[in-house]
């Protein structure tokens, strides 16, 4: 699917790509190159959220969220053949 879009550019930039014969394929080439960047920052800033909370819990509620986890895990196993 694509999806025809307008913008503006600064000059340079639009003689580039104007030059290039095919803009809309450098601006997908170049923009394809930042993002893994974008979705690594955000990862990065999940899990540092993430680390907080957990750092934040109290005991009783780490050793709550434990007992959680195993419960789920026997109801999921439940009746699996290993």
């Amino acid at each position: 699917m694509t999806v025809k879009l307008s913008i503006s550019v600064p000059d340079d930039v639009a003689a580039y790509l104007q030059s290039s014969g095919n803009a809309s394929a450098t601006v997908t080439e170049a923009v394809r190159r930042v993002l893994p960047d974008a979705r690594r920052h955000r990862r990065r800033a999940a899990a540092r959220a993430f680390g907080e909370f957990v750092r934040s819990r109290t005991p009783e509620q780490a050793a709550a969220d434990r007992d959680l986890i195993e419960s789920s895990n026997d109801i999921a196993l439940r009746d699996a053949a290993w």
